[in-house]
Order: structure tokens, then sequence, then C-alpha cells
């Protein structure tokens, strides 16, 4: 209960401060009066890029698109505090200091709002980063003649998607800027997969906001072998799925502590690569439990609104970018097999993990998201992911946070190949593509996508699997729905309906058509609340299932 009355009075705008790590505090502004800056002349504080971007997809600049107060900001460094960072959406900043007494004092500054406090962060406590990967011998197979690359092994990781197909027609990246979120990029960029990245100086930017500054190649290698899976051309051992796009190297993760900041930091990350016009985040990173419980997530929190994380990933996609984010690797633990924050959040893409095979992966966080809507969105290889190892070999290593650059990069290139779209109408076209869209689970959401059928479905609406014994209307449904069967169904017809946790809600079996075109109406649904069923619909020896939506 605390934790949520802590977010919930940061969007009331009543909190000013918690300590949220070792001598780090939250601060909220009260305002943004008198910032020098005004929406009429947005290009003092957001680049072409990501004007352009707005402007592609129809969004209204808006007050949360302005920069805090500086004159706020320099009154607290006068004061002796140092401000790792700023928040514009959130109309805040982060502070260092040692002295508690100034933090006391601070609720009388006239631009800062009431305050709030929390018991200190238990000195000396550090999370150890345990990453285990399994070098594997180098090989160099012949590619197949259509493919433009020679992917070797990671062959699987990349087709499994069809999203070779975007990569042979030309669509590898180019033109696209993905802003990669994680704990430090240690071993960039000397290492093979890197040199068409760095020779051709398609990282834009780096910046460490943990730490402060532009470093981040020194503390933690997880952000290099996820920035592998993506921008990796060492043909015939390693390709990315955007080997051709532009970067942002982003450490908000700070690898020796979990604490709220990282969430904090996170946003700010978020709002860099906004300005500088980011169509990608890419966000290998996922929060449940701190090292302050105050601030830990539970389950009944993760509805995409309380956690501050998932709140300003929903803002990300408001701003017209697609943030792709791991689901985490809980779906083993008895207590929290659930996503983290912000694979919660609404209008994003949650990435769950598969193996090679297209089998689920348990370690795979599972959803539904807390307030019911279908998580994880889709699903990629997060099980035996190949990626670069320090020593400069190819190795393999576990978890969604190897899935959800995978997908990154796809989405990537298919907005490559169709500009004009917005990010919700390439975030749906995945979706759909998913080979379980019309049955999603909790643990694998929609399922594995296909970026061919999702080019279809961007060309010409939609793309539906033959299917030549049943229709339902209407999809969506209030209190009834009806469906037609199209060929003779015979006498054995078994009709059942399961919610989106995959419990049965319907059952039906007593029904005997011998006529083509036969409607059978479904009106004892009065009782179904809203939201996502699956209904399955046998007849004889064939099986149709489809999503089915109460409004």
């Amino acid at each position: 209960m605390k934790t949520q009355l802590a977010i919930l009075m940061i969007f009331l705008g009543t909190m000013l401060y918690a300590q949220v790590a070792p001598n780090k505090y939250y601060i909220e502004f009260t305002d943004k009066n008198n910032n020098g800056y005004s929406l009429d002349n947005p290009e003092d504080f957001l680049t072409a890029r990501s004007l352009q971007r707005r402007a592609n997809q129809g969004i209204l600049l808006s007050e949360n698109d302005l920069p805090v107060t500086q004159t706020y900001v320099d009154s607290l460094n006068a004061l002796g505090l140092r401000v790792i960072n700023t928040s514009k959406w959130f109309n805040s900043a982060t502070v260092y200091t040692l002295d508690t007494l100034l933090i006391d004092s601070i609720s009388y500054l006239g631009f800062v709002s009431n305050s709030m406090k929390y018991k200190p962060y238990p000195e000396g406590e550090t999370r150890e980063v345990n990453q285990r990967y399994k070098k594997i011998r180098e090989t160099n197979p012949r590619k197949e003649k259509s493919d433009y690359y020679n992917y070797g092994d990671c062959a699987v990781q990349i087709k499994m998607t069809n999203a070779h197909k975007l990569h042979n027609e030309g669509y590898r990246g180019e033109g696209m800027m993905i802003a990669v979120t994680d704990a430090g990029f240690t071993g960039f960029p000397n290492l093979p997969s890197f040199d068409s990245l760095y020779n051709e100086n398609r990282v834009l930017a780096t910046r460490n906001f943990v730490h402060g500054g532009d470093s981040v190649n020194n503390f933690s290698t997880h952000g290099m072998r996820v920035l592998s899976i993506l921008a990796a051309n060492y043909p015939g051992n390693l390709v990315g799925s955007a080997p051709m796009a532009t970067y942002l190297l982003l450490m908000s993760e700070d690898p020796a502590s979990e604490t709220f900041i990282e969430e904090l930091n996170w946003i700010s990350a978020a709002e860099y690569a906004d300005s500088l016009g980011t169509d990608i985040i890419s966000v290998s990173l996922g929060y449940v439990n701190f090292d302050t419980p105050e601030f830990s997530h539970t389950y009944e929190t993760l509805d995409g609104r309380h956690a501050i994380i998932s709140s300003a990933a929903t803002i990300a996609s408001r701003k017209g970018m697609i943030v792709v984010a791991a689901a985490a690797n809980s779906g083993e633990d008895a207590v929290h097999p659930w996503i983290a924050a912000p694979g919660d959040a609404d209008s994003i893409i949650t990435a769950g993990a598969v193996w090679p095979d297209g089998n689920y992966a348990a370690f795979s966080s599972i959803g539904p998201s807390y307030d019911g809507r279908v998580k994880p969105d889709l699903v990629a290889m997060g099980g035996g992911t190949y990626n670069q190892n320090t020593d400069g070999s190819i190795g393999t290593g576990n978890g969604t946070s190897f899935s959800a650059p995978l997908l990154s990069g796809m989405i990537a290139c298919l907005w490559q190949k169709f500009p004009n779209k917005t990010n919700m109408q390439i975030i749906e076209a995945a979706r759909q593509s998913g080979h379980l869209y019309n049955t999603p689970t909790v643990y694998l959401g929609y399922g594995i996508p296909n970026f061919e059928h999702a080019i279809t479905i961007l060309d010409i609406g939609e793309y539906k699997a033959p299917n030549n014994s049943c229709s339902i209307f209407p999809n969506p449904f209030n209190n009834d729905f009806s469906i037609q069967f199209n060929n003779n169904p015979g006498d054995s017809i078994e009709i059942s309906i399961l919610d989106i946790n995959g419990r049965m809600t319907y059952l039906w079996m007593e029904h005997t058509a011998t006529e083509k075109d036969t409607i059978l109406k479904i009106d004892d649904l009065q009782n179904f609340k809203p939201g996502t069923y699956i209904i399955t619909i046998s007849l004889n020896n064939s099986r149709f299932s489809e999503k089915l939506i109460k409004y």
C-alpha cells in the first residue's frame, strides 16, 4: 500500500521528494513558469527529426514537452545539491547530497511541492549481476542464395519471424534511430560485431544517466550484448535484426544496485531519446523488487498506471515512438511469475521469450497485466540467443533481455518499409501477425510474429489465415453474437469460451445443423465481464479458434 500511495502522490503533484537510493532524492517542481521556452518555438528544445516524427503522426505538442525551469535547477545546485537528472514529462529532478538537513529545508522553497520521506536505503548492500553465457565454436555456414546476409548460426533467431524477408527487400534499418537503454556497453566498439556500426559513425550519442557524462563502456557487458543482437554485422557469425540503423547508447541501469532511481534514470533517458528524434526504444530492463522495499511493485500495481516508468513508457508512445520492453525472467518464480515494469505499460510491445524450436521458455515472465490486457504482446527467441562475447567469439544467452532487441530491430525494419504509418499501426500489424493472435495465452501473448504477414497487413489492411468452416459476428460484441457455419457442420458441434487466463467460462455441445449457412445465435452472455476471450468451435474433426472481445 505504501508503494501505491507514493506513486499516486507523484501523479497528483503532491509529492516533493523521497530518498530513492543512497543519498539520492526525487524532487518535483510546482510549475514550469519562466523557463524561457514556448510551444510556439519547439525547435529550441526538440530536434527537427523529433518534430517531424510528431508531424508525420499528427501528434500535437503539449506542456510536458517543455523543459523544466532552469532557474529551479540552478537554485538546487546553488544550495549544494548535485542535480543528476531532470524530467520534463514529470517536471522533476533527482539530486545527490550527504546533507539530510539540507533536504529537510527544501520543502520551504516556493517552487517545490510538499514533501514525503522514506527510511534510508540499507548501506553497503548491492545487487550482484549474474550473467551466464555459453561460448560456442565459430562457424561459417553457407547462406541461402536468396538471403542478403550470411547469418551463420544466428539465422534461427532472425528467420523464426521471417525478418530476413525484410532484410532481403532492402529494409535493414537505414534511416531508423534506435535508443538502447541498458546497464552499460563494456566492449563496444572493439569487437568484431561492431566494425560497421563504429566505422560508419552510426552511434549518434552515448549518455550515462547513472553517473553523468557520456561514458557508458566501463560498467556492464549486458548492454553490449543487447546491442550486438540489434546492430551486429559480422557475416557468417552474427547479424543483428537492424544492422544498418543509427543508435543511441543510454545507460540508465546501475548494475551495482536495484533502486527506484533507476526508473527515474530511464525516464530521463527516454526524454533524451525523444528530443533527438528516436523511433524505437529498446528496453532490456524490468523492475519489481527494490533494495528499499517501500518502492517495490506488486502484481496489483502492474496495470500500466502505478509504476512511474510504465506511465513514462506510455507517454513515450504518445510522443510517436515505439517502446519494446523485456517481459522479465520470473516465469518460474512461485511468488511473482508475472511481467515487470515497464512491461505492463499500455501501447507498447512487451517481449517474451521462446527457445529456438519456438516453444515457451519457462523463465519468461507471464501475463496478463493486472487490468487484464494481453501480455506479453509478442515473443521472439530469448533462449539460446546468439550475441557477442567480450573475447571476440559469439556466444548464446537466455533472457527476455535478448528477445526484446530482436523484436526492436525487426519492428524498426518494418517501419522503415512503411514510413507513413503511425507507431500504433506498426505495433498492431506486428501483433496481428502473431501466430496466436486469435488465441493469445498468458505465456506467449499473441505469439511469434511473422513479418511477412505484417507486411501484408500494412499493405492491404488485414491478414487472415484461410478458414472455410465458420465466421463470427459481431466481434467485438455486447450481449450476444452469432456463428455462421459456411459448410454442412453435421451433428457434432462443441463451442467453448475461455477467458484470457485459460479458464473455461462457457461450454455448449448441443446442436444439429445439416444445411449450409446455418446461423447459430449465442445470446446468454449477459454476465460476461468486458474483456478478451478465446472461442473455440469444434466441428466433427476440425477446430476453429478466434479472439472474442466483449465491450
